[in-house]
């Protein structure tokens, strides 16, 4: 008996194997989330168009204001921009539901 029993035996009539077809690459749709979830006004906000306020450590407020100094730009295009690119970097289901609630914001303030 040197005939093998189970997965190591040999088979006499080996069938080969089927011929690999690679599937066609379909036409991927890309979704795409806007690239500024946050809107940037054109033109300087006055105190009225700003209705809520953060408050922040002394270090960080110091160091936004250098940073809005160093750019002439005011804190909140600062801020702005700081949490534009904190999204820039999260997941697209993160951004998705901050770029939901941002514009459930507008559509309630309008």
């Amino acid at each position: 008996m040197t005939e093998k029993i189970g997965l190591g035996a040999f088979r006499k009539n080996k069938t080969q194997r089927p011929e690999q077809i690679a599937p066609e690459q379909s036409v991927s749709e890309e979704r795409t989330l806007p690239k500024n979830i946050l809107e940037h006004s054109k033109r300087r906000l006055a105190s009225k168009d700003l209705p809520k306020s953060i408050r922040l450590p002394l270090d960080t407020h110091s160091a936004i204001s250098t940073i809005a100094n160093i750019e002439n730009k005011k804190i909140y295009e600062v801020v702005t921009d700081i949490v534009e690119e904190y999204i820039q970097h999260l997941p697209p289901q993160n951004k998705k539901l901050i770029r939901d609630n941002v514009e459930a914001i507008k559509k309630s303030s309008n």
